[in-house]
């Protein structure tokens, strides 16, 4: 027995509403954030990778967490990688960045 096709009746699939959608983006947790502040300070450097280690976060999660703390002012992005950008503490941080070397 052979299977029917389905006629294309036009309807375009359902794809996420705007609610829908931002019910799947992750908000960042203030007390991570509190965390993070009180230990970059003892950090020479953080990349997505390192806070994926030490809080047991998602990488995904890590990089947000770098980019919202990149601009509150606490870190400097040091190295600005695709893949694993690395960034320093703003106390630490050096006058010139390895880009502008």
């Amino acid at each position: 027995m052979a299977k029917k096709k389905k006629k294309d009746t036009g309807k375009q699939s359902k794809g996420r509403s705007i609610v829908q959608q931002a019910e799947y983006d992750v908000s960042l947790p203030k007390e991570l954030v509190e965390r993070a502040k009180r230990d970059i300070k003892r950090e020479k450097y953080l990349t997505p990778f390192k806070l994926h280690q030490k809080y047991n976060i998602s990488l995904s999660t890590a990089r947000k967490l770098l980019r919202a703390l990149e601009e509150e002012g606490v870190l400097v992005k040091f190295s600005a990688n695709r893949r694993s950008p690395v960034y320093v503490p703003k106390e630490s941080a050096p006058t010139k960045t390895f880009s502008q070397i």
